[in-house]
């Protein structure tokens, strides 16, 4: 669409943003400028999680909420609404490992258990923040700061605002229309061999702790974790992700048991004929992309989360793209709100939040564990105390840093 069909929208007033999704890095966002009294048009194709469903069973690994994820939730006052909905978190249990305790507060939930919890933190500023959901945005124009968007009753609209965010995922419209209207604006892509399959298991009782997640193997990696389940606060529903190096298809369950049977016999023993039939008929997902941007922001719009640096899994995609935005709020908190200086805050936000989401992918690269060799080089420099994906957890220290002491103090990391 040319972008002069954007311009026939009404002039936006004063300090208009639009935030494209509704995400975990959208609302934390949306609520980071409610409670400093800024005022947000959240923009959703989905239905509000309240009547969506809590989680795709092809898809709902296990999430946990720590670390990165932690101080953005504190910096928008959310730990006591998690604790009240989501099972606390307290560590990772991993073949040849052992425990790795979890100290501080965290969470783990699935994606809908997340989003249901910040939807009720948002619920305290509704004055402030307009929820479009199953709203499509069909074309954003970045110079102008417009968009064009179609409600599924098929209304449609076009609007301008001072500052359009694209919180809108890996296959991002606003990186799209960044990419297409600044030449300076690039994208490079790479893909990894990281595929994932999911498992339900119903068979786990009271053997494995819920407030943990628990790796049942290592080739194939296969981490598994609960989220609460419908018979009231203490009931679990656990998944497993079934990581392999290639996309992998079953002719029926036999063959699936056989597969499970060799590479990760720990699932058999929670799995029950049911949920075998289910994995072998379940899609296997290439979770292994990732996109690297030149820069965060052009013109007026700006990226946070995944639509701004999408990578293959290892524990930090939510984590990182919920404080992504509480750094974007950050900065128009530095910067200012007034509508001719939030582009200014957006350019501010590259230049603090790029070296965080490369340092995340730089680490993510590493963390394929059907590579044997990353396989060993984890579990050797876990035992030496300077595990990479240990550190990438702390509150405290910014991924970056993380980065720069890995390749100092252990040069293999660097391969």
């Amino acid at each position: 669409m040319e972008p002069s069909a954007f311009l026939s929208g009404p002039a936006s007033s004063p300090s208009t943003i639009a935030i494209l999704g509704a995400g975990p890095a959208g609302l934390v966002l949306a609520i980071s400028l409610a409670r400093r009294g800024l005022s947000a048009t959240v923009i959703e194709r989905d239905v509000p999680p309240d009547i969506a469903p809590r989680f795709n069973p092809d898809r709902s690994y296990t999430i946990d909420i720590s670390g990165h994820g932690l101080k953005a939730l504190r910096h928008i006052e959310a730990v006591a609404e998690f604790d009240r909905r989501i099972f606390r978190f307290k560590g990772l249990k991993i073949p040849g490992r052992g425990t790795e305790e979890w100290t501080l507060p965290g969470w783990t939930g699935s994606r809908g258990d997340i989003l249901r919890a910040l939807m009720s933190v948002l619920g305290q500023y509704k004055d402030r923040v307009a929820m479009e959901f199953e709203t499509n945005v069909e074309g954003v124009d970045p110079v102008a700061g417009s968009l064009k968007s179609r409600h599924r009753s098929g209304e449609s609209n076009v609007r301008t605002f001072d500052l359009l965010v694209g919180a809108d995922g890996a296959g991002s419209t606003v990186r799209s229309a960044l990419q297409a209207r600044f030449p300076g604006f690039t994208v490079t892509s790479r893909s990894f061999p990281n595929y994932c399959t999911m498992i339900e298991l119903d068979n786990v009782g009271d053997r494995l702790d819920k407030n943990y997640l628990h790796g049942l193997s290592t080739r194939p990696f296969c981490v598994a974790g609960a989220i609460r389940g419908d018979a009231g606060q203490d009931s679990a529903r656990w998944f497993c992700a079934i990581g392999t190096k290639e996309k992998i298809r079953f002719s029926g369950t036999e063959e699936a048991r056989r597969f499970l049977q060799t590479r990760c016999p720990r699932v058999l023993d929670f799995a029950g004929d049911v949920q075998v039939l289910a994995f072998a008929n379940r899609t296997c997902y290439h979770i292994g992309r990732s996109l690297n941007c030149s820069q965060f922001h052009g013109g007026k719009a700006v990226l946070i989360g995944d639509a701004a640096a999408p990578y293959p899994p290892i524990g930090q995609g939510v984590n990182g793209a919920m404080e992504s935005a509480m750094v974007l709020d950050q900065c128009i908190r530095d910067t200012g709100s007034s509508p001719d200086r939030l582009s200014q805050a957006a350019e501010t936000y590259t230049e603090r939040w790029k070296p965080e989401a490369d340092a995340v992918s730089w680490i993510s690269e590493r963390s394929l564990f059907e590579n044997r060799f990353h396989t060993v080089r984890a579990l050797a420099t876990s035992m030496l105390g300077l595990s990479i994906f240990d550190q990438a957890k702390s509150a405290e220290v910014p991924y970056s840093q993380v980065r720069r002491r890995a390749e100092r103090l252990w040069p293999l990391w660097a391969r």
